[in-house]
């Protein structure tokens, strides 16, 4: 993984919080392929379930398989204040815990955002600054260590317009067949 670009000139940001008793690192091994980041990493594998289904991906290495995508979702971003938007300290904080996850995932080759806050979090982990890539929901991008980004919407918890949030699985419909063929490119 790229090492977090600094120049040692930016003040380090602040620490993540604590986690709380009984709060998990995130699902799935270190061993995954996939990285799955998102703000409700928790709520994840309900929201996305016809995704993980359509594309054999799993949390568990009792369960891989030739055509399965060994995955893991993330809790870095769970801490984030419950604001409409994250601060910036708060998504410098959680980019410098993401760099470290990062770096522990020896067989990553893709990881998945699902909105912006996530977008932004893995470009600060990559040291890659936000003018140098969009947010583009529905697309795949190479990142210059060969890693793969693909930009996904958030799928929120609370009510939500219902044309918004078909307009988003519409997205992910269209990302899925994209995540499946980087991943599982046929010869």
């Amino acid at each position: 993984m790229t090492p977090r670009a600094s120049t040692g000139t930016i003040p380090a940001p602040p620490p993540l919080p604590a986690p709380t008793k009984g709060a998990r690192s995130g699902t799935g091994p270190l061993s995954a392929e996939m990285l799955i980041v998102c703000l409700d990493p928790e709520d994840a594998p309900e929201a996305l379930a016809s995704f993980l289904d359509a594309n054999s991906i799993v949390f568990d290495t009792a369960l891989v398989g030739p055509e399965t995508i060994l995955g893991r979702i993330t809790s870095v971003m769970q801490p984030l204040s419950p604001q409409p938007l994250a601060l910036p300290s708060e998504l410098e904080a959680c980019s410098a815990a993401l760099c470290t996850e990062l770096q522990s995932m020896p067989r990553l080759k893709l990881v998945f955002t699902l909105g912006i806050s996530a977008h932004i979090a893995v470009l600060g982990a990559c040291g890659i600054p936000l003018s140098r890539l969009d947010f583009r929901p529905g697309e795949i991008t190479h990142l210059p260590d060969g890693l793969l980004l693909a930009d996904g919407c958030h799928f929120p918890n609370m009510p939500f317009p219902a044309d918004m949030m078909a307009q988003r699985r519409s997205t992910l419909n269209e990302l899925s067949p994209k995540i499946r063929a980087a991943l599982r490119p046929t010869v």
